[in-house]
């Protein structure tokens, strides 16, 4: 009896490991196709709560139409946050020539007798450094956004899967019905309406995380007197959108009129300071506590489905990966099988 005991736990672990193996190896290498269809899934749930009214009204293709036309202007709108943000980095980098020049001239003098370099020089050094600097930066900033935000395949494809998806939610209801065993389909309606409701609680939470980060930012940027302190403030919080690049030129916006300022160092030496807190609460106390209330998963779940994802699908992982664990502890509540899963996942208690 404990040979099979031991047997059936050793097969259970086993094919438990390779299932996760296949899971990830197959997001990983289909992450082109599973990318655009978990963000237009996304924001399909997020949308049918208002899409549904609209529909009830004039019709599903004005429907869609809307849903478009609203996914449309916020891509616009955070293109030119960005776009804005990069024009202000540059202007202000153009315009601290002389103080770059000053600090590069004060650190060389003071290295000079370890360095052996003559005054002619480092003023040659500093003045090529500085238009090098200003030549290519710029342009692999706009690279790094380029690749960041994806193919633009990819960020084409999105609409185009919204409107079908959207379009046709009645044949895949059905299909995924159909396929579920049949004392079972009550509950997994129940099911898919809870998703539907989590995907529109993960758009609340998001919208709470930049909120509070946005006023935590502006607080830091008014007590240091940093010149439209809350515009730079929530500046920075709303292009956290865009993973790593996004907090960059934000904050490098903030630096930069912070040192173009004023004379002395501590403030751009405060603006990252404030920059580095706000970003570390955000992701190991905010984003955890904030979404995940909102998804009924513990700080701990969240926080290791924001590194997965970031591992598998790179920045679209950490936005997506979260609202898929909600949705898995979802299922786990309603499968036997899973039940300890959903404790796993769940809130304390």
């Amino acid at each position: 009896m404990k040979e099979k005991s031991a047997y059936y736990y050793l097969k259970l672990y086993t094919f438990t490991l390779l299932f996760i193996t296949l899971s990830f190896f197959l997001l990983y290498y289909a992450r082109l196709l599973l990318i655009p269809m978990s963000f237009a899934f996304l924001i399909c749930f997020i949308y049918y709560p208002v899409g549904i009214r609209i529909e009830k009204r004039a019709g599903r293709g004005p429907a869609i139409a809307v849903c478009l036309v609203l996914l449309t202007l916020f891509g616009i709108l955070l293109f030119l946050l960005l776009s804005n943000s990069i024009s202000v980095v540059q202007e202000k980098f153009a315009e601290s020539g002389d103080k770059v020049t000053t600090l590069g001239e004060n650190l060389l003098r003071n290295l000079g007798s370890m360095v052996h370099i003559s005054p002619e020089q480092q003023e040659t050094l500093i003045q090529r450094t500085y238009e090098n600097l200003l030549q290519g930066t710029f342009p692999f900033i706009r690279d790094t956004i380029s690749l960041s935000a994806g193919t633009l395949a990819i960020l084409l494809i999105i609409p185009v899967f919204v409107s079908l998806i959207y379009y046709y939610r009645e044949i895949l209801v059905k299909f995924t019905l159909m396929i579920v065993p049949e004392n079972d389909v009550a509950g997994f309606k129940a099911t898919i309406h809870e998703t539907t409701t989590t995907y529109f609680k993960f758009a609340k939470g998001m919208a709470l995380v930049y909120l509070i980060v946005g006023a935590l930012n502006s607080i830091g940027f008014l007590l240091i007197g940093l010149p439209n302190a809350v515009y730079f403030g929530v500046l920075a919080a709303v292009l956290t959108f865009f993973p790593y690049v996004g907090i960059m030129i934000g904050g490098a916006a903030a630096v930069l009129v912070a040192w173009t300022t004023y004379d002395s160092l501590f403030y751009p030496a405060a603006v990252v300071a404030i920059l580095a807190i706000v970003q570390y609460l955000e992701a190991n106390v905010i984003f955890p506590f904030a979404v995940g209330a909102q998804l009924k998963i513990n700080p701990l779940a969240t926080l290791i489905a924001i590194i997965v994802g970031g591992i598998v699908w790179g920045g679209a992982g950490i936005v997506l990966f979260v609202p898929l664990a909600a949705i898995l502890k979802i299922l786990a509540d309603r499968i036997e099988a899973l039940k300890p899963l959903g404790v796993l996942l769940g809130p304390e208690g």
